[in-house]
């Protein structure tokens, strides 16, 4: 932190010092300088219409809406691994700071099949294979004993399938698309007076799905790498690319625009962990 402070620093970063309050630093008071500085920007600096913030923190909830108050455009940048779903839901949108490494797939050829990399990754597919998304996005949060209520979900499942916008398939609202899987046998809906639930519905299977075939190629080929050896080991993205291609795994024909967020959905699955060292992405099975 000696030597990040003055890089920082020289890059026009304000730093906010705190001091150590007997053995532990007090976090909630930079918290507390940063929402201020932030409400000084709002009031003194009108002509900045977008903010990003680099948190997941739920504490940070009430600063984005009064962001959105204004009228401003929030974005959030965090680890999508464990950003507060009540955050997210929030902001305009939000990035997973891992998304902001290059990776080997970077500057990979498009397909041809996606009519030259123009349509959109979620238009580009069927709405039955968004359906069995959201079917799976139910089913996964049900396994954790988490809320299936339809915000929940709906933050749920674009930290699962990132870029993913129910707009692009032609629904005005979130609502509208969960209904529209629901009259297509996907998922079901359970009511009482408190709140909804989605369920996963009969037309939905766990384990047939393309995705989660590619999942379990994904898994397989990682433990194949890893041989004899007890202990999961890190592999690069470019080498794990290859070898599913090989295997027949087409991630964009998948809904991934870039084999990073097949990654980072299979992550957010709990399969892989990945990390990023001197600019290079790595991954490993749990």
């Amino acid at each position: 932190y000696k030597q990040l402070g003055p890089a920082l620093a020289s890059l026009h970063f304000k730093m906010v010092h705190v001091p150590y309050r007997g053995r532990r630093r007090d976090k909630n008071s930079a918290d507390m300088h940063l929402t201020n500085d932030c409400l000084d920007l709002l009031r003194f600096q009108d002509h900045i219409d977008t903010y990003v913030l680099l948190t997941g923190d739920s504490d940070f909830g009430p600063l984005v809406m009064n962001l959105r108050k204004a009228g401003k455009v929030t974005h959030i940048v965090c680890d999508i691994r464990n950003a507060s779903n009540d955050l997210l839901r929030l902001a305009d949108n939000f990035t997973d700071y891992r998304d902001l490494f290059p990776s080997d797939d970077d500057d990979a050829p498009e397909d041809s099949s996606d009519d030259g990399g123009t349509k959109s990754s979620t238009a580009s597919y069927s709405k039955d294979y968004w359906f069995e998304r959201l079917a799976e996005t139910a089913s996964i949060l049900r396994k954790e004993k988490k809320g299936t209520d339809p915000g929940n979900m709906k933050i749920t499942m674009k930290k699962l399938n990132q870029g993913f916008n129910e707009k692009e398939l032609g629904f005005k609202r979130w609502g509208d698309f969960i209904a529209s899987a629901s009259r297509a046998g996907f998922i079901s809906m359970d009511s009482d007076d408190k709140q909804s639930a989605i369920i996963p519905g009969q037309q939905f299977s766990q384990e047939a799905g393309s995705l989660q075939i590619a999942l379990k190629t994904l898994v397989e080929t990682l433990s194949e790498m890893d041989g004899s050896s007890s202990t999961a080991g890190y592999h690069r993205y470019g080498v794990i690319n290859t070898k599913l291609r090989d295997k027949g795994v087409n991630t964009k024909a998948l809904g991934f625009n870039q084999f990073k967020k097949f990654i980072s959905s299979a992550e957010a699955r709990g399969l892989v962990e990945t990390k990023v060292e001197k600019m290079t992405s790595f991954v490993k099975r749990q």
